[in-house]
């Protein structure tokens, strides 16, 4: 780590310049407040700095007033002195200090003090990283999403992304996604009974059908998650998802679908076969992979099923229960 020395003692100086370059630290000493803060303001100014509280020019207790009033990155700042009264502790904290280390000092405290400030430095700058990282994927969603407005990727029944627009922001949120280290979740449905419902009650009433599949979509699901109609009665979601997530958000689904069907007053009943893959984030998969796999264990469950597709479904509280929020 680069470090900065600003101390007016020439023996001081010396053994805390040895001493730091000893353990493999860079580092650069001053004599004077007016050049530390210089060496405070450059480009590539060092991370951490150990100043004096009295030397010519700007005092320790000055500079650290200095760096927080005008600063945007701030370094890490060790008060040295020799004034170890309470007061003068909480005056030089109450100026922007990080800490202090009294003279003459020991090497074992010095160490330690060092190795807090290293650990919070490198803290801050992790988080710094996260920070750019996470404004970097909100524009970058933005441009996408700004991009899928301008193209025909929705879907004109529901609202909802069509094929082609579902795997293009599909590829794009599990990108950004595993920046987040959460793993994916893709949920692949197929309504059942969508044949019946057209030849019973009209092509019209089906469309209908497929409008309140999708509105239950919008509803289970969080504003995060990309939900899509891949074509006919074919839905699919991906989501972000913890590791026991899968099962809270296939259970919401059933629940709200229950719920619909016992208080929309129709005739017939909405109900999906679902298929669910779980994705570790280091897996690099392909979308339409993960959909053919969703699809396999959709129709699993399907030909699993011993009743009808129009079979009541089991009866829930009213209303229903919320088990994932949004």
């Amino acid at each position: 780590m680069k470090i900065l020395i600003a101390e007016d003692d020439a023996v001081s100086r010396r053994i805390l310049s040895a001493t730091l370059t000893k353990w493999g630290h860079e580092v650069v000493s001053v004599n004077d407040g007016n050049e530390a803060w210089s060496k405070l303001q450059a480009p590539d100014s060092p991370g951490l700095a150990i100043l004096d509280w009295m030397m010519p020019g700007m005092s320790g207790v000055d500079i650290c007033r200095k760096v927080r009033a005008q600063l945007t990155a701030h370094p890490y700042l060790i008060l040295l002195t020799a004034l170890n009264r309470k007061e003068n502790l909480v005056i030089g904290l109450d100026a922007g200090a990080d800490d202090y280390l009294s003279k003459p000092f020991d090497q074992q405290e010095l160490r330690v003090r060092l190795q807090a400030g290293t650990r919070i430095i490198e803290l801050q700058q992790s988080l710094a990283t996260r920070v750019r990282e996470l404004e970097a994927a909100i524009t970058e969603r933005e441009t996408v999403e700004e991009q899928l407005r301008n193209l025909s990727l929705t879907d004109d029944l529901t609202g909802l992304y069509n094929r082609r627009g579902f795997l293009t922001l599909a590829r794009h949120h599990a990108k950004t996604t595993r920046r987040t280290g959460n793993n994916l979740l893709l949920i692949y449905c197929d309504m059942d009974g969508l044949k019946h419902i057209n030849d019973t009650y009209g092509h019209a009433e089906g469309s209908n059908a497929i409008r309140q599949v999708a509105d239950i979509l919008r509803y289970t699901f969080r504003d995060s998650d990309v939900i899509g109609r891949l074509g006919g009665d074919e839905f699919a979601i991906l989501g972000a998802v913890t590791e026991d997530g899968a099962g809270l958000l296939t259970l919401r689904l059933q629940e709200n679908l229950r719920y619909y069907n016992q208080h929309s007053g129709r005739a017939y009943k909405l109900a999906l076969s679902v298929g669910t893959t779980c994705v570790n984030v280091n897996d690099d998969v392909d979308i339409e992979e993960l959909i053919e796999r969703a699809d396999e264990i959709m129709y699993r469950e399907k030909r699993r099923k011993k009743t009808g597709p129009l079979a009541e479904p089991a009866q829930i509280t009213d209303p229903p229960v919320s088990v994932v929020h949004r």
